[in-house]
């Protein structure tokens, strides 16, 4: 059995909250968070100038580190990913042919199913596509989208069931709200993404059950009504609209602009955001041209990905980059923050009793902080991770 304690005089909860106090650590799980100085017998790591945290999730990673989750293990994304102070990551895959969707399942599952506590925990499978509206799919390929039938969602559950966490459904195509239902059903958590409903559509899928609205203010353009009057969007439906638990936010600075991050901070507050970062194969790399899973070649350039005409395809960011960027847009302090990348996400998967927190319990995943929010040291079910990385392409 091993014991340490963690002794600092900023406890980032995770909730919003902050201490001066300790964290006792047993083998791999928190087992106590007290205020004050410890004065017990265990070995005591004095954190002085840092700022101590759980360890941040992203529950949107298409690739990553000049690594495919289609050609390449997902461990060593997990591996790398770690070092930045990421310990839980949900993978990601968009619209693509069935065939690549099915290699990039058996690749997370496989890669799940290994017992990997030097790099980042394996959340699971995120399936963005293939429910998406065509007209809607963003840099996708619209042929590979379906409608959420119930042949389609039978096929979905047959063969993701067993790595898939969270899938989206777009509203407004066709048997939407049967999908959310018996997606539902089967234990899944649903987003919504890429549609232009009107708000009746998207109010009927919230109603069965989508919990989650997937990078705001992104492929959700809204309609305008005969009278030429602006109709609501599904951003709209999920500012005013506490069933809608999850904001999943994409925060490299060109997918959503300032100003709509603080829209959404201002309308549900830190208490539902989750930053996501939609993370391309190049992010945490140099700048230059990367293979899609469809094949077609994109490049990373000024922290995101782009098409040959100049088009957003996902982010070149990974996590840390967004939390500062999220502290520079909306001012909030550090503490409160950081639950937007740790508590939240955690919570709007489920797995908030696991972790995500400071709290009895929960799993070791720990990372300490400077004062320009750069990380310092990290733990990963309660052993200390070797060789950060120190790539920041945003700074406070």
């Amino acid at each position: 059995m091993s014991s340490f304690v963690l002794q600092s005089d900023r406890l980032w909860i995770g909730d919003g909250n902050q201490l001066d106090g300790h964290v006792v650590v047993q083998d791999d799980r928190i087992v106590a968070v007290e205020r004050g100085k410890y004065h017990g017998e265990l070995p005591t790591i004095d954190l002085e100038g840092l700022a101590l945290s759980p360890g941040m999730i992203d529950l949107m990673t298409l690739g990553g580190f000049d690594k495919s989750l289609l050609r390449d293990d997902p461990l060593e994304i997990a591996r790398e990913y770690v070092k930045l102070g990421v310990t839980s990551c949900q993978f990601c895959t968009g619209t693509l042919p069935w065939d690549a969707q099915l290699k990039i399942g058996e690749n997370v599952l496989a890669a799940m199913r290994h017992e990997c506590k030097n790099g980042a925990r394996m959340i699971g499978l995120y399936l963005e596509g293939p429910f998406q509206q065509p007209e809607r799919t963003g840099a996708s390929l619209s042929e590979h989208a379906l409608p959420p039938s119930e042949q389609n969602v039978g096929r979905v559950l047959a063969d993701f069931s067993e790595v898939m966490t969270m899938i989206n459904v777009s509203p407004g195509t066709e048997g939407d709200v049967q999908a959310v239902q018996r997606l539902r059903e089967a234990g899944k958590v649903v987003s919504m993404a890429h549609s232009d409903a009107p708000a009746d559509r998207v109010l009927a899928c919230v109603e069965a059950g989508t919990s989650v609205l997937g990078h705001v203010w992104n492929s959700n353009s809204g309609l305008i009504g005969d009278s030429g009057v602006q109709q609501p969007t599904i951003e709209h439906v999920a500012l005013t609209d506490d069933r809608v638990c999850s904001i999943h936010m994409i925060c490299d600075g060109s997918h959503v602009h300032p100003v709509m991050v603080r829209l959404v901070l201002r309308c549900r507050g830190t208490e539902t955001i989750c930053l996501v970062t939609d993370a391309v194969q190049r992010a945490g790399c140099t700048d230059g041209e990367y293979l899609f899973e469809d094949g077609r070649t994109f490049v990373k350039r000024g922290g995101v990905g782009r098409t040959d005409t100049g088009g957003l395809c996902g982010s070149g960011l990974l996590l840390p980059d967004h939390l500062r960027n999220f502290v520079k847009f909306t001012g909030l302090e550090p503490h409160e923050a950081i639950r937007c990348v740790t508590y939240n996400p955690a919570r709007s998967i489920g797995w908030d009793d696991r972790i995500g927190i400071l709290a009895p319990g929960r799993s070791a995943d720990l990372v300490a902080w400077d004062d320009n929010l750069q990380v310092q040291r990290v733990w990963r079910a309660g052993v200390e991770v070797e060789n950060l990385n120190s790539l920041a392409e945003v700074k406070l």
